[in-house]
């Protein structure tokens, strides 16, 4: 009986450590998935405005039907 009551303490601290990584874990993945969507975003919005002036360019410079 002494035994288990000497391993309660420890297993209940190797649980709640292994809680706190997995906490931790997760915070520092979500945050990885929200700098990531950042920079897709700023990216989208990049290509966007380049496809932008690439219309305009191309219609200064597209001869006109006669």
């Amino acid at each position: 009986m002494e035994q288990t009551q000497k391993k309660h303490p420890i297993v209940s601290a190797i649980v709640d450590l292994g809680s706190a990584w997995a906490a931790h874990g997760l915070d520092a993945g979500k945050l990885s998935l929200q700098n990531s969507a950042k920079l897709l975003t700023r990216t989208a919005d990049t290509l966007e405005t380049l496809a932008r002036e690439i219309e305009k360019k191309g219609e200064k410079t597209a001869p006109k039907p006669e």
